[in-house]
């Protein structure tokens, strides 16, 4: 076998090895510290600790300003719920599958470019450099981990069908006035409880109009 066939073979072979050695991460946590730029320009740190279980998704956003919001996402049946402490009536907020699904359409077909050689660590885990790109022009640098990568597409909102976890990123929400700088605390593969995703007893479960309605009173 000449070099030239032998390269052509590596070529060919490698991402095809790469895809082998990675797992969907289907039961365990990812932590995150955040810090999150408010439309006032106040900056408040936190964290985001995304847990998930066989096709279900709890994403728990807590702030040091006292603003905590968890999103519970079951893709099995196909609903979401959004649990808010509203003057101290708990609520959980049904929201649309479709509507996030649609959403999230605007970030598909990126193109991932990673630096060579410039790797970090965060939490013990390999981060390689890299810069996304979207079809609409927007871009962002990240340090992403190829170990693993979200069983669902719907977990990570910029980064769908993601063959990644991303350790350290960063996005900006125009619409909605804010932006998030996030890098990983800690990844655990571990067993994780059904109650996690399960709405608590004492929330009352109202549509989002209802809670929309509710919070112009």
């Amino acid at each position: 076998m000449n070099n030239k066939v032998l390269l052509l073979l590596i070529a060919f072979l490698l991402p095809v090895l790469v895809a082998i050695g990675q797992k969907p991460f289907i039961e365990g946590t990812i932590k995150y510290k955040v810090t999150f730029e408010a439309a006032d320009n106040k900056a408040y740190n936190g964290t985001y600790t995304f847990t998930f279980k066989n096709g279900q998704i709890r994403k728990e956003l807590k702030l040091t300003n006292g603003f905590q919001d968890i999103v519970l996402i079951n893709t099995n049946n196909n609903t979401i719920y959004s649990l808010r402490n509203k003057n101290g009536k708990m609520f959980a907020i049904q929201l649309s599958m479709e509507e996030m699904t649609e959403r999230q359409k605007q970030y598909k077909g990126y193109s991932i470019t990673e630096e060579t050689g410039k790797e970090k660590m965060f939490a013990g885990k390999k981060g390689i450099k890299s810069l996304v790109r979207y079809k609409n022009g927007m871009s962002s640098e990240l340090y992403l981990n190829k170990d693993w990568y979200a069983e669902k597409s719907i977990a990570f909102e910029r980064f769908p069908d993601a063959r990644f976890i991303p350790l350290m990123y960063s996005y900006k929400d125009d619409a909605r006035g804010f932006s998030m700088q996030m890098e990983v605390e800690s990844i655990s593969e571990e067993p994780v409880e059904n109650s996690m995703f399960r709405i608590p007893e004492d929330y009352r479960i109202i549509s989002n109009e209802e809670y929309k309605q509710l919070s112009r009173q």
